[in-house]
């Protein structure tokens, strides 16, 4: 044991401090594991039954429901509450005896074509008898020789916690090369990456590997209290000092993990984020090191759609999860809830991950919600490998500032979340073509150029490289759309006195005088009364925003007063409801090279997303139509439930149509049992200059009608179901 120590604060010297500029994109070369993006995969995790209390597993009877299902790809866990394989250095279960459950999967599935990728537990909890009696070396110690930390996850035994600088760490490498090297497995899939899982307190861990680890890293002991309030600052500073040393450590570990799996299999390695919102906090250097993400909430179809094109923008497939993990892992009583799901995944780039479906082995009645959809995307396979979405506007994945920055009233929270999801649902419930991307793209000029109109939607701090590649962007010919606080805040989310975007915008931000101040404490955007604000067109300038806009209010929330300097146009002006008289500039246009830019000073994207005013759909789409610098590729009649996405690959389009009438209100995780068919739908396409249409076809059988008229396609349809798609070849 003292040898190991030794060897392993070595090996933790030569990882500690290490940086990595690489690049944004992930390692994998586009189209590379292309499977992953139509993959329709069965979850078997082994916290749950069949693997505990008892174990029930049956590899065949599994291999036999996913074949009937149209699933392809199954994900099994290798280690759960105990490994499921043998000839490592972790406990199996007490039913187990000789058998691996790895190797029975691979013998079922593989000549069924289903292929398989194994679940790496990582840094997870343990078995607590496995931590407490057959290798209590791996505990995390909550404080100075604590026995381990002992917790309760689903059914069976308690569970127990794990350090990574403790011989876990070499146990956990020699695991992953036994499953990599000695099994044929088609990807490798990982837990979050991430060091401190499920530890409780203060996030330290007291064993001999942090302690003497640290202490030689730094000079300095870790600091220990019984109460959390008796730290100083000073010793919170070592704490979070500590945890820095820790993660660095462990990057320096996963770098060198990825390069012993390449070295024996060119696999693919996906790894849970959990949620879009934490691929926008993650650390830079984790992105190269992976192939494709999972997200493991569900949540709404409107933030699925979204979550899936972010993954997509940094170059990841993706595998959200369908249904979420439940209370009843032994029935399944979904219904068109999870078809939706499957179908929105699919339409915008994405692959489907089945969460608990091992009881669909035995029961049967509720299987077509899944089967449907997988059969349809195996049926039409050729119409989903390779395609990429149609890069048209770009919504900037935005998350909540400090809390001093968000505006908040009785109902609807104001925020660069409710911002950017209000912009990304303005363009998706107006069939606006759409893309939700990461901030990081703005770093990349060639990855921002493929779009053609950039929203950015209370996106409160750019840096210098963003501003410079952003005034490119529309110097060339693209489309700006900016509104409330966007470029107005430094790094530390402080207010600046002009905007990063002034060149852009030409607005500047005015200053606070106490007529200002009184004006806006009188006046109020949030309350309907004497007092109401709102956005009107501006009398010289409606002829700009079509005549639907004439003397039509529209409602104001939380704004940004601005003077508009030369060069921009006041669109709407801010006015009071007694009167309509202007008192501020509201909708902003001005020029900038070949480009055109709005600038909204009220952030009607975040009450859009409370509240859905049908007029503020309207007001995002026109706004996107005046600065857009090309016709857009399609335009639909239909209502807002039709989700639509077109992809593209070579001469051949397809626009996907998903019906999702039946949750209207778009609860979370909410299931459904009838859709509401969508009738008289009429689709135009735009036909690209050049191009001439050489077939049209339906990916469901339908009744349609369709007529060419100069480079406008018209389709007419009297009913959609579920799920339609258009497929246009090009000649």
């Amino acid at each position: 044991m003292k040898a190991y120590m030794i060897i392993l604060l070595l090996s933790m010297l030569s990882y500690s401090g290490l940086t990595y500029s690489q690049p944004i994109q992930n390692s994998a070369k586009d189209g590379q594991f292309e499977w992953i993006r139509t993959a329709r995969v069965f979850l078997v995790d082994a916290y749950l039954p069949p693997f505990v209390p008892k174990l029930e597993y049956d590899a065949e009877l599994l291999a036999q429901t996913m074949e009937d299902m149209h699933a392809n790809v199954v994900r099994i866990g290798t280690m759960g509450k105990y490994a499921t394989i043998q000839g490592i250095r972790f406990s199996t279960h007490p039913d187990q005896g000789n058998r691996d459950l790895l190797k029975e999967t691979i013998a079922a599935c593989k000549p069924r074509g289903i292929r398989v990728v194994p679940y790496i537990s990582t840094g997870h909890k343990l078995a607590y008898s496995m931590i407490s009696n057959d290798y209590p070396e791996y505990a995390r110690q909550k404080y100075p020789n604590a026995p381990p930390e002992r917790r309760q996850m689903f059914v069976g035994e308690d569970l127990a916690t794990v350090c990574w600088m403790t011989p876990y760490r070499q146990a956990y490498w020699d695991y992953v090369e036994h499953v990599v090297r000695d099994y044929d497995i088609d990807g490798m899939y990982f837990d979050t990456w991430w060091i401190f899982n499920f530890w409780g307190g203060m996030k330290v861990c007291y064993c001999d590997g942090c302690q003497k680890g640290f202490l030689a890293y730094s000079g300095k002991k870790l600091p220990y209290h019984e109460n959390e309030q008796d730290y100083t600052e000073e010793e919170l500073a070592l704490i979070e000092e500590y945890q820095d040393w820790y993660w660095e450590d462990y990057i320096g570990f996963i770098y060198k993990l990825k390069d012993m799996i390449k070295s024996y299999k060119d696999v693919p390695i996906i790894f849970n984020i959990v949620n879009p919102k934490k691929i926008a906090k993650l650390d830079p250097r984790i992105i190269p090191l992976n192939d494709a993400v999972l997200y493991e909430r569900g949540q709404t179809i409107l933030e699925r759609a979204e979550g899936v094109s972010l993954a997509l923008s940094l170059g990841f497939g993706v595998w959200p999860y369908v249904g979420v993990y439940n209370q009843w892992p032994r029935v399944i009583y979904n219904g068109y809830l999870y078809q939706q799901q499957i179908l929105i995944n699919a339409m915008f780039g994405a692959g489907s991950i089945v969460a608990q479906p091992y009881a669909y082995t035995a029961q049967t009645e509720n299987r077509r919600y899944v089967s449907d959809p997988f059969r349809l995307i195996e049926t039409h396979e050729n119409d989903f490998v390779g395609f990429r979405n149609y890069p048209f506007v770009a919504v900037v994945y935005g998350l909540e500032g400090p809390k001093q920055l968000e505006q908040d009233n009785w109902w609807w929270p104001t925020n660069s979340r409710t911002a950017s999801l209000g912009a990304f649902a303005g363009c998706l419930y107006n069939h606006i073509q759409v893309s939700s991307i990461h901030e990081k793209v703005l770093d990349d000029p060639d990855l921002l150029s493929k779009y053609r109109v950039l929203y950015l939607a209370d996106i409160m701090r750019l840096n210098q490289k963003q501003i410079e590649n952003v005034k490119d962007f529309v110097r060339e010919g693209g489309g700006l759309v900016a509104s409330f606080g966007t470029s107005l805040y430094d790094n530390d989310m402080k207010e600046q006195q002009q905007f990063g975007l002034e060149e852009l915008i030409h607005v500047h931000p005015l200053e606070h005088t106490a007529e200002l101040d009184s004006l806006m404490d009188w006046y109020d955007c949030m309350l309907g009364g004497p007092d109401d604000l709102y956005l009107l067109a501006n009398n010289q300038n409606s002829a700009k925003l079509g005549q639907y806009w004439e003397n039509r209010l529209v409602p104001l929330w939380f704004y940004k007063p601005v003077r508009v300097m030369p060069g921009g146009t006041v669109l709407m002006d801010i006015v009071t409801g007694d009167g309509h008289n202007p008192i501020l500039p509201g909708l902003v246009i001005s020029n900038y090279g070949k480009g055109k830019v709005i600038y909204s000073a009220s952030a009607l994207e975040s009450l859009y997303f409370g509240d859905r005013p049908y007029i503020l759909g309207d007001l995002i789409r026109t706004m996107v139509g005046l600065v857009e610098p090309e016709p857009a590729p399609y335009t639909l009649e239909a209502p807002a439930s039709l989700i639509t996405n077109l992809t593209q690959k070579e001469n051949r389009w397809v626009i996907h149509l998903t019906n999702w009438t039946g949750n209207k209100f778009e609860k979370d995780r909410i299931n459904e049992y009838y859709l509401a068919p969508v009738e008289n739908v009429r689709l135009q396409i735009h036909i690209p200059e050049g191009k001439k249409v050489s077939n049209v076809s339906t990916l469901v059988k339908a009744d349609f009608k369709k007529k060419i008229t100069g480079q406008n396609l018209e389709m007419f349809f009297p009913r959609i179901e579920s799920y339609q798609a258009v497929e246009v070849d090009f000649e």
